[in-house]
């Protein structure tokens, strides 16, 4: 940069005297391997480095060919003095940001890729200018383009344009095509992304780009066909060669360029642990032995902590061969836990109850009948229990009843990508019932999934819901020992503490009823993909987790069909893909400490589930006969809604409870003062809203007494009735609350008001979800709360005309004046109230 504003200004003589000072070395700079690194730092895992280089005259190199690469990376290649002002402005303050911008001209990147290091600098960049400058002085423009031809990398080990035309299409370059040059022109960017065999998506839409920008130049004329290209002959050593492929990528996009990894002498630690990888080869191998032929395996293996890549296996023939790792099958039943994570997100607890009965028909199912595995019955049952017998039916349920965007974007959060190949996942493709949505079938695990994503989700259950991205790469430093990349160890937050210690213990029933335990506290989820309507299946999975490791394991054949054992039994996934994750995780982790998994926060309501409102054959039941009882709760208030909610409750006659926050009492101590005087009960909804099922019981007892203390202050004297851990989160602070003298209340109505989907909409979700005893949450404070007054202002008629009543929950703790603090103590409920869930017995929770 320093070097154009110099010759664009009045010190042209000072930069003429800095270009002449940088002397053009006689020869180019030798190719050098680098050096893959286990994550130790020391034991080699692999080298990687130019294997095919030999120069061409440019004569050998059809015109079409040559206009290709102008095309592609100069295209007034032949009009400037070697450098644009321009491309080096905007790639120095790249460079000064942190940034790698590649030069703009073909000398520039001749200069840069034969003599000089790929350090991110201004004083290497103004060097590549002036060299650019020096070569324009003493070579003619045919000369550097052929020099550059012979030196630029070109992907698939193969330096220059004669070992490209090789690698790619098994020609010598003199029988090029057009449409086969503007292949090789278009990898130059990318030598990586852009090879057919890796993304063939967006490789053809560079060689498309390519090829019209020949064309506009009037470079071309025609509309070539796109070319075949060979497949890839570099073969890596083994299971690991994958892992190269993988390291390549993740360099890449991060602006480390294949050019540099195969040519300057790189050493790269990855994040790959050798005992890890030596025990997904070696147990892979002995569980696929005396197996019949053509079954296929892929293990993934990630570090909770910080998404580094721990063990990968894809195949066992490495590079230049299919990655079974990195390819989608059908998720089955291992999809089941993102399920449970959506329903706890959204306050449903794993002992909710659901109608496990089979088969069962639903909307989402265009009215074909859902069945359990084996045909399994458990009309009344568990969230827990569902997955530990692996029932379809339940999970269903749940996912109509949280909606089935909600599971695929939690997915995505949690770890599978948005898009495989280009097209998005987790949605219907064409020739599916819906193409481009997402079914409740996504319950099922009937859209495709890649083993690394699914060890990418169970890592972040095992990080007590914090994701970190899956990487290989933990440091890239160059020859010099100048740092080219850092992997960034922090991740962010998608679940609660609370909820992923809740999808834990879920999962460890399930490896302690699989009777799979790797020798160790584990988690973990099989599932097992039908093969048609056959009794046959085609994907067999066992994904699982210890605190030190999370582990997806697939089995299955190249192309989907019936995967059998050598006793000729169809392979589940509770058969070798849970013994091939428990040896697995055995051996990986020999030398690691035995860590516990967290306790169950048992966080969520539990009276929200389908079970006893359906009919066997699924459909919903009448609701229940007796009296119309209902009862009106609000939460996170006081606030400047409230006055509005209370004076829609006089209009009508009606008493509710008000679930307040501390924070917000101290706010508006005259509301909470109105609601005890206009007869409407209090509770108490813990000091700041925090989530006090991750807390210990002193602590979640400190928080509920310190807004007990704010309820006082505001109305000496009143008493408070209830307690609502905020998010149905209870852990400890339910028996907290009871011992302070609140009835733990709990909710099994919720119209989701808190996301404002519209007044109209709460309103009609409140009156679908009735039934006699419910007891509705809506919210009164918390943010813009109008759409709730204007659904309230709409149902309340409604539901006086329709014969409800209104009344005040139901006690089981006798509550006093706060000021009395007394210890809680049973109490006879009124015949007219409703039952409060949980009811807390002793120091049990929820």
């Amino acid at each position: 940069m320093l070097v154009v504003l110099l010759y664009c200004g009045t010190g042209a003589a000072v930069a003429e005297s800095y270009v002449e000072s940088v002397p053009i070395p006689s020869t180019p700079a030798t190719p050098q391997a680098s050096t893959l690194y286990f994550r130790d730092g020391r034991t080699i895992l692999a080298r990687v480095g130019t294997v095919d280089h030999s120069d061409v005259p440019l004569s050998s190199v059809p015109p079409a060919v040559r206009t290709a690469v102008l095309a592609a990376e100069d295209r007034d290649f032949y009009d400037h003095p070697g450098v644009s002002v321009r491309g080096v402005l905007r790639a120095a303050v790249a460079d000064v940001k942190g940034a790698r911008e590649g030069a703009s001209t073909v000398t520039q990147q001749y200069a840069r890729n034969a003599f000089l290091t790929q350090d991110v600098s201004v004083e290497r960049k103004a060097k590549e200018v002036a060299l650019a400058i020096r070569l324009e002085r003493e070579y003619s423009k045919d000369e550097i383009l052929e020099r550059y031809l012979n030196t630029i990398y070109f992907g698939r080990g193969a330096q220059g344009i004669a070992a490209a035309a090789h690698a790619y299409f098994g020609i010598t370059p003199d029988r090029l095509t057009p449409a086969q040059g503007a292949v090789l022109a278009a990898v130059i960017k990318d030598p990586y992304r852009f090879d057919p065999a890796n993304d063939p998506g967006a490789a053809r839409k560079r060689w498309d780009w390519v090829v019209k920008a020949q064309r506009d130049l009037g470079w071309l004329a025609g509309s070539p066909a796109y070319p075949r290209v060979e497949p890839p002959s570099v073969k890596g050593p083994g299971p690991a060669g994958l892992i190269i492929d993988r390291v390549e990528a993740e360099l890449a996009a991060h602006g480390v360029s294949s050019q540099e990894l195969h040519t300057r002498g790189l050493s790269i630690v990855t994040t790959v642990d050798a005992t890890a990888q030596r025990a997904a080869a070696d147990r892979v191998a002995g569980h696929l032995a005396g197996q019949p032929p053509g079954l296929r395996a892929a293990l993934v293996a990630v570090d909770p902590r910080t998404g580094g890549v721990r063990a990968y296996y894809g195949g066992k023939r490495g590079r230049g061969f299919f990655d079974d790792a990195s390819a989608a099958h059908p998720a089955a039943s291992t999809f089941k836990p993102i399920v449970l994570a959506a329903a706890l997100h959204r306050g449903i607890s794993a002992r909710s109850r659901w109608d496990g009965s089979s088969p069962r028909t639903f909307p989402g199912r265009l009215g074909v009948p859902l069945r359990n595995q084996k045909n399994l019955q458990c009309p009344d049952c568990t969230l827990e229990k569902s997955m530990v017998e692996s029932l379809n039916t339940p999970f269903y349920a749940v996912t109509e009843e949280i909606g089935a965007d909600t599971v695929r974007d939690l997915a995505h959060a949690l770890g599978v990508s948005k898009r495989y190949a280009g097209a998005p996942t987790l949605v219907d493709a064409k020739g599916d019932p819906r193409p481009g949505r997402t079914r409740p079938d996504i319950a099922i695990g009937r859209y495709p999934v890649t083993p690394a994503d699914l060890a990418t989700v169970y890592g972040t259950f095992a990080s007590g819901g914090v994701r970190h991205e899956r990487h290989f790469v933990e440091r890239a430093t160059d020859s010099h020992g100048r740092r080219l990349w850092t992997a960034d160890p922090r991740g962010r937050t998608v679940l609660s503490p609370a909820v992923a210690a809740d999808i834990g213990s879920v999962l460890a029933a399930v490896v302690e009823a699989d009777r799979v335990r790797p020798g160790r506290p584990a988690a973990g989820k099989t599932g097992t993909q039908q093969w048609g309507n056959t009794k046959d299946n085609q994907d067999a999975w066992m994904a699982g987790y210890t605190p030190d490791l999370a582990t997806a394991v697939w089995i299955g054949k190249a192309q989907p069909g019936p995967i059998r054992d050598s006793s000729g039994k169809p392979i589940q996934g509770d058969t070798v893909p849970a013994k091939l994750w428990r040896d697995f995780t055995r051996d990986a982790l020999v030398a690691t400490p035995v860590s516990p998994l967290p306790a169950a926060a048992h966080a969520g309501r539990t009276g929200v589930g389908d079970a006893g409102r359906t009919r066997p054959s699924g459909d919903p039941v009448k609701k229940k006969s007796g009296p119309k009882l209902l009862a009106l709760t609000f939460d996170d208030g006081p606030s400047s809604f409230t006055p509005q909610v209370l004076d829609l409750l006089g209009e009508y006659r009606i008493k509710a409870t008000f679930c307040v926050v501390g924070e917000e009492v101290q706010r508006f101590p005259e509301l909470v003062r109105r609601i005890a005087a206009e007869g409407h009960a209090l509770c108490n909804h813990s000091w700041k809203h925090d989530d006090l099922g991750a807390m210990p019981a002193a602590a979640a007892r400190a928080d509920i007494q310190r807004a007990d203390d704010a309820i006082a202050a505001a109305d000496p004297g009143v008493t408070v009735p209830y307690f609502r851990a905020p998010y149905g989160s209870w852990g400890a602070s339910a028996g907290e609350g009871t011992r302070l003298g609140h009835t733990p209340l709990s909710w099994d109505v919720d119209p989701d008001d808190w996301l404002r989907p519209g007044a109209r909409v709460i309103a009609d979700r409140i009156e679908k979800q009735l039934r006699p005893g419910s007891v509705v949450l809506v919210h009164d404070g918390g943010g813009d709360r109008e759409q709730t007054v204007a659904a309230l202002r709409e149902l309340l008629p409604r539901l006086k005309a329709d014969g409800w009543r209104f009344r005040l929950p139901k006690r089981t703790v006798t509550a006093r004046p706060l000021e009395a603090r007394p210890q809680p103590s049973a109490s006879p409920s009124p015949s007219a109230s409703l039952s409060a869930s949980p009811v807390v017995s002793g120091s049990a929770g929820p």
